[in-house]
């Protein structure tokens, strides 16, 4: 069930969408409305595991908590091709290859991509874009792919 909240947008002379509640600004319009749900505690996806009832803003977030911290008995493991490691989701296996053995491949962290130019505002972004934007080894490129 979503709550509905009446989100009113403020924008800035560039077009931006500007909080009014902090002032943080968002390019999109649906980032704004997520960021805007947080300061209104609108969480309307709850984790019914007893004992749990961890609540989220989003599905999504709500998916990968389940499979994180409650995870389905023989639930298949991501495997890195590079070292021993294993992770319950690809996102994080992608993340994991970037930090870890992205030497020699994907450049250092930078707020700016510097094979696309687009723009990042923490290292997990960045990596898991860079693992993507730069031409990969063999072993992880089929890893990486789609």
């Amino acid at each position: 069930m979503t709550t509905n909240v009446k989100m009113t947008y403020l924008r800035n002379e560039k077009g931006e969408f500007v909080c009014p509640e902090c002032g943080d600004i968002k390019q999109r319009q649906n980032t704004m409305f997520y960021h805007m749900k947080k300061h209104a505690g609108v969480l309307d996806h709850v984790c019914v595991e007893p004992g749990c009832g961890k609540a989220f803003i989003q599905k999504a977030g709500l998916q990968q908590h389940m499979m994180q911290a409650h995870p389905v008995e023989g639930a298949a493991l991501w495997n890195c091709p590079c070292c021993d490691h294993t992770c319950k989701m690809k996102a994080n296996l992608i993340i994991h290859i970037g930090r870890k053995h992205g030497a020699g491949w994907i450049p250092p962290m930078a707020d700016t991509c510097t094979g696309c130019n687009k723009q990042f505002s923490s290292a997990t972004a960045y990596y898991y874009h860079a693992v993507q934007c730069f031409p990969a080894p063999a072993e992880i490129a089929i890893l990486t792919e789609g």
